[in-house]
């Protein structure tokens, strides 16, 4: 039966079938608010408290269900960035120590600060997915119109910036988990984790989460809902439109950069390479030979750990926290000249 409010809707058989194509990313969004899914495309992100697996308690993007993911491109496999290539086993102990490095400065942020004060936990490995570093998380949102800007865009590696698709022959995915974080169930096995934060403006403003595979496991397997879509070069503008042509997924994030550097020049403190050695003892590594090891690879080896967050970083995330929340968290980092405005 025909949706009046919908008139052009396909009917379920052929939305089910794998061959069919919707004409563009809105006429998805259209058929899913048909099916009776109150959805919009795009809020300010709100976060709300809650406990998660073994007691974890998190600030979560709401709402939590449904969840998207938008891809740009269909691929037989959809498998998280870590196993997408074969590592060698320095490889392996490298990406350890990004995460740790990613870890180290992370914890300097006086937002991140002030959440495990206050009992939070935070999803560095999510987080660390959402940087870019290689880990067995699976990106999601709760958000269409976020889905809907990653299926519509390019990633451009050589200027870091998402550019609208302008072919016309190439088919967008977006995937739909109907339940959303609740998919899996409370196991230790295929946890959905929100990954979008307050303390930390990109993953806040994209409102993320994130699903975690094992290796070998395909996201097709567990989110089996997804609706294709014909590219055109309206629509993937009009969805760069919708966001300021990236600027309000992607706002000021200094640890943004920071991943981008370390991860280009490969520079790395000892201190996180100790700390991942004692913890991984699988690895086979002593420390002096994870050293070499890495250094044979072409990494570069310093005392501390590089890219920690400047004086003037840090200010700069008080004072806009603070406009946001006035005494959230001590002011003693701040200039002294400053005022809450």
């Amino acid at each position: 039966m025909m949706n009046d409010k919908f008139p052009s809707m396909p009917s379920d058989e052929d939305v089910n079938s794998d061959g069919y194509v919707f004409k563009d990313v809105f006429e998805v969004f259209n058929y899913i608010k048909s099916k009776g899914w109150d959805i919009g495309w795009y809020a300010a992100p709100h976060f709300e408290v809650m406990t998660l697996y073994d007691n974890h308690v998190v600030a979560s993007p709401t709402p939590f269900s449904p969840l998207y993911r938008g891809q740009s491109s269909y691929y037989e496999r959809c498998l998280p960035s870590l196993y997408r290539r074969k590592c060698s086993e320095s490889q392996k102990l490298e990406r350890l120590v990004q995460i740790e490095d990613f870890k180290t400065i992370l914890n300097d942020n006086p937002e991140i600060k002030d959440e495990i004060e206050g009992g939070l936990a935070v999803n560095y490995i999510g987080l660390a997915q959402h940087y870019g570093i290689e880990t067995n998380v699976i990106d999601l949102t709760n958000s269409f119109g976020v889905a809907a800007f990653f299926a519509t865009s390019d990633y451009d590696s050589l200027t870091h910036t998402y550019r609208p698709v302008m072919e016309i022959v190439r088919k967008g995915v977006i995937y739909f988990m109907p339940t959303g974080i609740f998919n899996f169930g409370p196991t230790l096995d295929n946890q959905v984790w929100p990954i979008g934060m307050e303390a930390l403006a990109r993953p806040g403003e994209q409102r993320g989460f994130g699903a975690y595979l094992k290796e070998n496991q395909d996201f097709h397997d567990i989110c089996p809902l997804k609706f294709f879509f014909w590219q055109n070069a309206q629509a993937s503008i009009e969805c760069q439109r919708r966001f300021g042509f990236g600027a309000a997924l992607f706002p000021y994030d200094p640890m943004a950069e920071k991943v981008s550097i370390m991860r280009k020049y490969r520079i790395y403190g000892r201190d996180s390479i100790r700390k991942v050695v004692d913890e991984n003892p699988e690895l086979g590594y002593d420390f002096q030979a994870a050293v070499d090891a890495l250094a044979a690879d072409g990494c570069h080896i310093l005392d501390s750990t590089p890219f920690r967050y400047t004086k003037d970083e840090l200010n700069h995330i008080t004072e806009q926290y603070h406009r946001k929340y006035p005494g959230s968290f001590p002011v003693e980092i701040v200039k002294n000249d400053y005022k809450n405005s």
